[in-house]
Formats: C-alpha cells, sequence, structure tokens
C-alpha cells in the first residue's frame, strides 16, 4: 500500500506538563503545582573509537535519566531534597520521585537527586516578575525484571487499558480512602498485566503458553487454540504476532 500524508486520523502530537506530584521518602505524595517544565537529558553519549588516526567504530553508551525542573513554587517537600532544614542551606539532599502527565504520556521518575539550583533574582518594578526556580537533577537507576535498569518509566496513555490507568491513577494521585503513594516498577507492571487481554509465557524451550479470559482465548480442537483481541496481526505465509505482556 502507497504511503499517504496527513490522514486526519495521524496528526498526533504531545504537548503540555501537568499533574506534577512530588513523592519523599515514608511521606504521601503532595501536589506539584506551579510546573512550568520537564526537560529530559540526552540519555546516551557516544564512544568513538580510533585505528590509526581513522574512526573505525561509534558506540552508544546509555546514561542514567537525567534533565532539569523548572517551576514558580515548589512543596515544602521537596526543601530537604534541596539541601534546605530551616534555616540552613547546603544540607546533605535527600532523594525524591515525581511524576508528570502531558496530553498523551504519563511519566514516573525514580531516584532522583537534585543538583545545585539555578535561581535569577532581580529587582522590583510596579509590575510583579514571577521568579521561576530551575534545578538539574539526576537519577540512581533501579533494577527492573527483564530488562535493563532504569529509573523513568513513560506509560502511552491513549494506548494503554483504560482500567489499568484508572488503577494507577487511584495509587498515584491517592483516592476515597488512600493517599497518594508511588509503587514499585514491579507493581505497575502487575497493574497492566492484571488487564491485559491474555498473557504468552516463553517456557525456554521454544514453546510458549498462552492463557488469559474466555472471551480472547480459547481451545477450538484438542491442539488447536484461538487468539480474539486487537493486538493479534495475520502476517503473510500463515504466520501472526502476538503483542502481549511477555513473562
Amino acid at each position: 500500500m502507497r504511503i499517504t500524508w496527513d490522514d486526519p486520523l495521524q496528526r498526533f502530537y504531545d504537548s503540555g506538563v501537568s499533574q506534577g506530584v512530588l513523592y519523599t521518602e515514608n511521606a504521601p505524595g503532595v501536589a506539584w503545582n506551579g510546573l512550568i517544565s520537564v526537560t529530559e537529558g540526552a540519555g546516551q553519549t557516544q564512544d568513538p573509537r580510533y585505528f590509526d588516526g581513522m574512526r573505525y567504530l561509534t558506540r552508544n553508551v546509555t546514561t542514567a535519566f537525567s534533565g532539569t525542573i523548572s517551576a514558580f513554587t515548589y512543596p515544602d517537600e521537596l526543601e530537604p531534597c534541596l539541601g534546605i532544614v530551616g534555616v540552613l542551606t547546603g544540607q546533605p539532599k535527600q532523594p525524591f520521585n515525581f511524576c508528570f502527565r502531558t496530553n498523551r504520556e504519563l511519566h514516573i521518575v525514580y531516584n532522583a537527586l537534585a543538583v545545585s539550583p539555578k535561581n535569577d533574582y532581580k529587582t522590583m518594578d510596579e509590575n510583579p516578575h514571577p521568579m521561576a526556580f530551575e534545578w538539574a537533577f539526576t537519577t540512581q537507576p533501579v533494577n527492573i525484571s527483564g530488562g535493563k535498569p532504569s529509573s523513568h518509566l513513560v506509560i502511552m496513555v491513549d494506548d494503554a487499558p483504560p482500567a489499568a490507568i484508572d488503577d494507577l491513577e487511584d495509587l498515584i494521585y491517592g483516592d476515597d480512602v488512600n493517599d497518594p503513594s508511588l509503587p514499585e516498577i514491579e507493581d505497575i507492571y502487575d497493574i497492566f498485566e492484571s488487564h491485559t487481554n491474555f498473557t504468552v509465557t516463553d517456557n525456554g524451550d521454544g514453546t510458549f503458553t498462552v492463557t488469559g479470559p474466555d472471551a480472547n482465548v480459547s481451545m477450538v480442537g484438542a491442539d488447536t487454540f484461538q487468539l480474539t483481541a486487537d493486538t493479534v496481526f495475520l502476517l503473510p505465509d500463515d504466520l501472526f504476532q502476538v503483542s502481549s505482556t511477555m513473562v
């Protein structure tokens, strides 16, 4: 099929930053009002190799997630993470976690550590000029079962099961009973696992097992089963592609 451009149903874009939440150690999450932006770092550096003055190899080296937060204000709970204790500054900084939304993505950042702030104080005049705070941050990746360590999760809200997003938001934003809290990465996996159409388990011997609700997985013969889901695609030569949570 020939490529087409400017399809009205394919005009997607990402924008905005909202619903910021700060999580500090042994404390419920609190709203981070006044967020202006979260700028992500490059995430990779290049490691070139030379022989006789000629470059023969360039490796991409993944670095820990880092970035910059800009805001007009911040929760009081952030002060120990900025090295502020009472009236004292320059104290040991505590790590923190935070999350924020764009119009299409939910970002969750673990084990962030603030670097020296960049504040710009100016003289006052008859017009108010709100001062924006800015902090660079680095992170310490956490171990992830079945993947490389990471400290940054990005969840595509439009593509995720709505029920899974609802359950996750009840945790990170709180509900009528529970205070906001940031779940471990494995707990987030479990939330989405519980809402998958089916699960494909690699048995490690060239075979796999598929489990799921009867509406999605059904036996049509002694050794034949049928998958029904939006994530099953037929390919040429009697092959098919299955997208699901791999265990």
